[in-house]
């Protein structure tokens, strides 16, 4: 009788177990084909990379794995032209600062002010995280690569962080079509991403566990032809035994739910990892976001603007060192000589003598003009050249032919910017997806209110309070020291939109000659103006300017008051500097109700730092014009004075309390309620003696 197999049911821990081994086995093998999918790539990079470095005439040596740099076969001199259009390409389209605009996702007040407040966030973030020299790695890589990506994360203290990842170390699915990669279509269904870390980083990292399989590879990059770089650039092929690294892969890989919700698990490995050091879910979406040089529809790696410049660029030093070698050639002179003639060349302080045995020849050969074809040939490469670069002289920082107009100048540039338009359209579509995602981040991971400092045009600051839609408190308002701060409260859907150049100009001439014309046509007004021509204490400049128009249009009136009193014609910009005088060495000096109350605020603003009796006495002028105001409002009345009382003043101070400015004299505190009599006149509703008096709220 056959005995009875007994069923072995696994537990729990040895089923993880058993998963956590398949997970490492099927991460290692999408990561095998996505890297021989991508070593055509990788062999065009490192060549390109070495062109951009000045190493024209480096060869790859397949038989030693090594790279050589230098040749003994005829001068060779290397002209980095391809070096040159691509920093001037790169600080064209990198400009302008991006310009994030936040739209609120509903029409409510208190959408558009967290949406207007999102964009300030997004500008902090900007300045605190370095993005502006990122967005230039980015746009290099773009231009190299054909693909620069960010990797978007939070530190210990929820602070945003934007780190490049280099595209030899990046491996996105082979079959993605889309440079966003979390398109549920035609995104990638896996991305990994390499990094060479110390040992000692990940064994104290509490993310990571399955830490006692960890052993130091010492590798620098995963990418073969990553290395043969770095052997070029840093002098090694592999690092120290005493580096003590370990290089990490970590896989994102895309899981589906019942219902189709796709969620990203991240996995990390080793080489000789059997389980994983992380395996967890880490949101809906991958932390990348990759922005594309050229496009090449269908497929997330383009030919790069760069590959069909190095081709000419070759050309162009091939023929430089010919005429260089042709020059020094022709400095030194062939001859002919007998053959055994004994010449020989004896330098002395008499100069140089050639001797020679008697009889034999020696005679200067004469060597042939150099054929103006290589200058001609030079001059229809760099035509060539600046048109497959999109970058011409006059973006190069040279004025072509006779050109000498600025507004010519702004224009050609204009039409240089133009042929980098796939570039920056596919920047600002970066940018978006970026800002769209640093505000997710936000939303998520800030917990509490963080300080937010933004610098506008002008140099002004302005404060606020952020934290995410996940926040722990429910205030509208934040108390930071003796000010209270606006509370704004960031969402994790936004609408980003970047917009990437200037409407104005591309030179600065132009752009302050736009400015002028605008101005004058009233299209904008004075502040829009000084912010755009880069001034600093706007409200400042505003301030005196508006003082000096009241200036002049009131210069020469007579001031009423002291014509009145004392008989003599003064002007009350004379009168108030006089008063201030007056004030300055101790003696009060009484207000008018005929002066002129705005200009003498103005003239005793200037000294008001020099006596408490001038800041008294512009209380009193407010107050005095406050009145005076009050009076022309209302319809005049036979009974009603001309003149205030000292009841009337003493009531006024005190409602005019709020507008005396810091450190300045206040009056009796204001009343709660003033009696408005019933107004009475032409056209006045008709009142009855038994009417109540109207109660006004101040």
């Amino acid at each position: 009788m056959a005995k009875e197999e007994k069923k072995i049911e696994e537990t729990t821990e040895e089923k993880t177990i058993r998963e956590e081994l398949d997970l490492v086995v099927k991460c290692k093998r999408l990561e095998q084909r996505a890297s021989e999918e991508r070593q055509k790539y990788d062999w065009e990079w490192l060549v390109r990379q070495l062109y951009v470095r000045g190493y024209h005439f480096a060869r790859y040596n397949r038989g030693s794995n090594t790279v050589i740099f230098s040749s003994r076969t005829g001068v060779k001199i290397p002209i980095n032209l391809v070096g040159a259009h691509l920093r001037g390409v790169r600080n064209q389209v990198t400009s302008f600062q991006p310009k994030w605009e936040v739209m609120p996702s509903v029409t409510t007040d208190r959408a558009f002010d967290n949406a207007r407040y999102s964009g300030k966030v997004l500008d902090w973030i900007y300045e605190k995280a370095q993005i502006k020299r990122k967005v230039k790695e980015i746009v290099n890589d773009a231009l190299i690569h054909s693909v620069g990506i960010w990797q978007f994360d939070t530190d210990k203290d929820d602070n945003i962080i934007v780190n490049r990842a280099d595209p030899f170390d990046f491996y996105p699915d082979p079959d993605c079509k889309s440079p966003n990669l979390n398109d549920p279509e035609f995104g990638a269904e896996h991305v990994f991403l390499t990094h060479s870390l110390p040992r000692d980083y990940i064994e104290k990292n509490p993310n990571y566990k399955n830490k006692g399989e960890l052993k130091p590879d010492n590798v620098p990059a995963s990418a073969q032809y990553k290395k043969f770089l770095l052997q070029v650039t840093k002098g090694y092929s592999s690092l120290s035994q005493d580096a003590d690294t370990v290089l990490l892969h970590e896989a994102y890989l895309r899981e589906r739910d019942d219902d189709g919700d796709i969620k990203i698990r991240v996995v990390a490995y080793t080489e000789t990892s059997l389980r994983p050091l992380r395996n967890e879910i880490i949101g809906d979406e991958y932390p990348f976001e990759i922005c594309q040089g050229d496009i090449n529809p269908g497929e997330l790696y383009g030919e790069s603007w760069i590959k069909h410049l190095i081709p000419l660029n070759r050309v162009i030093d091939a023929l430089e060192s010919h005429i260089y070698e042709y020059n020094h050639l022709f400095a030194k002179g062939r001859f002919i000589i007998d053959k055994n003639s004994g010449v020989r060349l004896i330098t002395n302080q008499n100069g140089q003598i050639i001797e020679k045995n008697r009889g034999s020849q020696v005679q200067a050969m004469t060597v042939p003009p150099l054929p103006n074809t290589p200058e001609l040939q030079i001059e229809r490469i760099h035509r060539r050249l600046e048109d497959i670069s999109g970058l011409h002289e006059v973006s190069m920082g040279r004025i072509p032919g006779s050109i000498r107009s600025g507004t010519a100048i702004a224009e050609l540039r204009q039409a240089d910017s133009s042929n980098q338009a796939d570039l920056v359209d596919n920047l600002e579509d970066f940018l978006a997806r970026a800002g769209r995602k640093i505000l997710r981040l936000v939303a998520e991971n800030w917990k509490t209110s963080k300080l937010v400092s933004v610098t506008g045009i002008g140099g002004k600051k302005e404060y606020f309070m952020a934290i995410g839609e996940d926040r722990k408190t429910k205030k509208d308002k934040f108390k930071y020291g003796d000010k209270e701060l606006p509370m704004a409260v960031i969402g994790k859907e936004n609408d980003v939109r970047v917009q990437i150049g200037s409407w104005l100009a591309y030179t600065k001439e132009a752009r302050m000659e736009k400015l002028k014309e605008l101005f004058r046509l009233g299209a904008i007004d004075q502040n829009a103006l000084l912010q755009h021509l880069e001034f600093a204490d706007i409200d400042g400049i505003m301030e005196r300017t508006r003082k000096e128009r009241i200036l002049q249009g009131k210069t020469g009136s007579t001031s009423q008051a002291i014509e009145k009193e004392y008989g003599i014609q003064l002007t009350d910009e004379e009168v108030a500097m006089a008063e201030n005088e007056i004030m300055i060495e101790g003696t009060d000096q009484k207000v008018h109700p005929e002066d002129d109350h705005e200009l003498h605020i103005m003239i005793h603003k200037e000294d008001a730092d020099s006596s408490d009796l001038i800041v008294k006495h512009i209380a009193e002028h407010r107050t005095m014009q406050k009145w005076r105001d009050s009076m022309m409002s209302r319809p005049s009345r036979p009974e009603e004075t001309s003149t205030p009382t000292p009841d009337m003043l003493s009531a006024l101070m005190g409602a005019g309390g709020e507008a005396m400015g810091a450190g300045e004299a206040a009056g009796p505190q204001p009343p709660e309620t003033f009696n408005m009599s019933p107004v009475r006149g032409a056209g006045a509703p008709p009142f009855t003696t038994n009417q109540p008096v109207i109660q006004t709220k101040l």
